[in-house]
């Protein structure tokens, strides 16, 4: 009786053994080609992500989620396609306004599937007619396009857009203004860790500020968005693949956790502080003497008003912008050189070739600021003495 008794456990110990062999056997799903492609572009992207310092983040209704971008007035106004044009019309566009209010970046759907991208003057006024931004979307890759924002220097330009090239959803991609030929240069994705397979929308870089936004509703429930502020960086630079594994990157693609990107809590709590700078400037009244720009030995112009010459105006805007950025990628090199002295062997090659390309740029930006002081003086002499 025995005996029977354990050969029949045995033989039940090797059902359960051979069905387990079975399930462990089964097929895994085949992939389409599209979905191979998709999961290899993940891969792609998030072996490039980006080392960014993410200072705060607020999870708030996707209606409401403008009200957490504090944006310095130099910046301009970022609203609703409904509130600036006071309409009823398109309630899902949105438009960016440059400072002087003299220039507007709207986003419109002439249909009911497709949003464009677009460019009106106020003239008196008044609006003219949008002009539809030539470049950005001229091979059809993306079917809906919103959220546009224009930097400072007039030609460096974000938007989100949903279309083939992306990761799922609106993915964020820039592009630069080509003078010559009139036209945007081919948009493209500034990846992980802005975008995502959720929506990723409304980049934006406060110079003035050296703040950044953008918004995103991964893993957040249908009605809410959570939106980040970070540190915009002087230069790109991505987490090491020969230090770190794929699956240790992926959590600083995903931004499972922001506090793991405080490598650096004394730039964190100042930019925590200019934040509050900015949110103190939104309440105060503008104040007379905005700046110093010496025009010759008897003349001094503190305001933006007191530029005479048109054209001189919009350089010297242009001239903030550049000063900013020299000033940030001064700071970023100097942290780039202190941390070359501990890197590893397999860090420094990299390093060493984004110092060296960020030390050129420096050059060309020290060269830009003193070519553009001197134009606007020029500019604005020959004005005073014409008129």
């Amino acid at each position: 009786m025995m005996k029977t008794r354990c050969l029949f456990i045995s033989f039940l110990m090797l059902l359960t053994l051979s069905a387990t062999a079975q399930k462990r056997r089964a097929p895994k799903p085949k992939l389409t080609p599209e979905q191979i492609e998709h999961q290899a572009k993940l891969e792609r992207m998030t072996e490039k992500t980006q080392r960014i310092l993410f200072v705060d983040s607020v999870v708030v209704p996707k209606q409401q989620f403008l009200a957490s971008y504090f944006l310095s007035p130099e910046v301009g106004q970022v609203a609703r396609y409904q509130d600036i044009f006071q309409t009823q019309q398109q309630p899902d566009a949105y438009v960016h306004v440059n400072e002087l209010g003299s220039r507007c970046y709207l986003s419109l759907a002439p249909t009911d599937t497709t949003m464009q991208l677009y460019m009106s003057e106020n003239i008196n006024n008044r609006w003219s007619r949008p002009q539809l931004l030539k470049g950005i979307n001229d091979d059809n890759q993306f079917h809906r396009i919103n959220y546009p924002f224009m930097m400072g220097d007039g030609q460096t330009f974000y938007f989100a857009a949903e279309g083939s090239d992306g990761l799922g959803g609106y993915d964020i991609y820039v592009t630069r203004y080509d003078a010559e030929d009139n036209q945007f240069l081919h948009p493209v994705n500034i990846g992980m860790p802005f975008n995502s397979e959720a929506n990723d929308y409304l980049y934006i870089i406060d110079e003035y500020s050296n703040l950044g936004w953008f918004a995103t509703d991964r893993n957040q429930p249908a009605d809410s968005v959570c939106v980040y502020l970070f540190l915009p960086p002087a230069s790109r630079q991505t987490y090491s693949a020969s230090a770190l594994s794929p699956e240790e990157i992926a959590p600083y693609a995903r931004i499972d956790r922001i506090a793991d990107t405080w490598t650096d809590e004394t730039a964190r709590q100042q930019a925590l502080a200019r934040l509050q700078d900015v949110t103190r400037r939104q309440h105060q009244k503008p104040v007379d003497h905005e700046f110093t720009f010496v025009i010759n030995d008897e003349l001094t112009y503190t305001r933006l008003v007191d530029f005479r010459d048109p054209g001189s105006k919009r350089l010297f805007q242009e001239l903030q912008s550049l000063r900013q950025r020299h000033q940030r990628l001064q700071e970023a090199l100097d942290k780039a050189r202190d941390y070359y002295a501990q890197a590893a062997k397999g860090e420094r090659d990299e390093l060493r070739s984004e110092i060296l390309t960020s030390e050129r740029t420096e050059q060309q930006l020290r060269r830009q600021i003193h070519d553009t002081e001197k134009t606007i003086r020029n500019n604005e002499i020959i004005f005073l003495t014409k008129n």
